[in-house]
């Protein structure tokens, strides 16, 4: 999404509003003109997404300005000079709490706080392109479909499936949905199916429609998922923690499943 365009559709929500068409993700130009609009304040507090590109950020963005950093943050607290943060840790398995001085810089998990209400007048401001002398060259990753996080309806893949065939199924009831597709860390990470995974250490997705399926719903993994307006589960397991995290479950093989609502949907459509 071209940067006035983002700028506009989050209007209202912020005072001041910065924004700069840099293309593809470049991150030294990217800090870079962070960096000059943050040079122009005192903010004692930097926040960045805790995504990849969040993390990316927000580390070369603390070097420059030696400031304090936590990542995998979901609430934080004020004091006068500091504040308290609480924070994911062990893949989402636990949490710890860290006081950090200020001035400090947070990479806070999406979903974390509720949705502000846009009531304030914003002022929109164009940062100039920053030029990096270093940059001899920059290929962007070439993306196929639509990305995940950017998706309005997200099938994701889970442990119960057999196969990188299999995903064939996955994949095709996310272009009926006209939505993206991925697979849960297992998938990606220790058996090479995909080269993103939604997760924690992966992607956050916050999609209209999200479904999981033969996901099992560990807490890194949902951590991930859990701003989606709609879940939707399918496991064999009634017992999966998935079922505790979704509005809608089926309990099922999901080869039977799956055929089933694909068939359905082509009918419908």
């Amino acid at each position: 999404m071209p940067g006035r365009e983002l700028a506009e559709k989050v209007s209202g929500l912020y005072g001041e509003i910065y924004y700069s068409d840099l293309g593809p993700f470049d991150p030294l130009a990217y800090v870079s003109a962070l960096y000059e609009v943050a040079s122009s304040f005192s903010a004692d507090i930097a926040v960045f997404p805790c995504t990849g590109k969040g993390r990316v950020l927000a580390g070369l963005f603390s070097a420059k300005n030696s400031r304090s950093t936590a990542t995998d943050v979901y609430r934080v607290e004020s004091k006068k000079n500091s504040l308290v943060v609480r924070r994911l840790v062990y893949g989402g398995k636990a949490e710890a709490s860290l006081e950090l001085n200020l001035p400090a810089t947070l990479c806070l998990l999406q979903g974390s706080y509720a949705e502000a209400e846009a009531n304030l007048a914003s002022r929109i401001n164009k940062v100039s392109k920053q030029n990096q002398s270093c940059r001899v060259e920059f290929i962007p990753k070439k993306v196929e479909g639509i990305e995940p996080d950017k998706a309005e309806v997200v099938v994701v893949g889970g442990r119960g499936i057999r196969t990188k065939e299999d995903l064939k199924m996955i994949i095709e009831l996310a272009g009926i949905l006209k939505g993206a597709w991925s697979v849960t860390r297992p998938l990606a990470v220790d058996e090479g199916w995909s080269e993103t995974w939604i997760g924690i250490t992966g992607l956050t997705v916050s999609p209209k429609l999200y479904i999981g399926i033969g996901v099992s719903g560990q807490p890194h993994h949902m951590m991930g998922a859990r701003s989606s307006k709609i879940v939707v589960a399918i496991n064999s397991d009634r017992n999966a923690p998935i079922f505790e995290e979704c509005d809608y479950g089926i309990v099922g093989d999901l080869y039977v499943v799956v055929p089933e609502m694909i068939k359905r949907l082509k009918n419908v459509k």
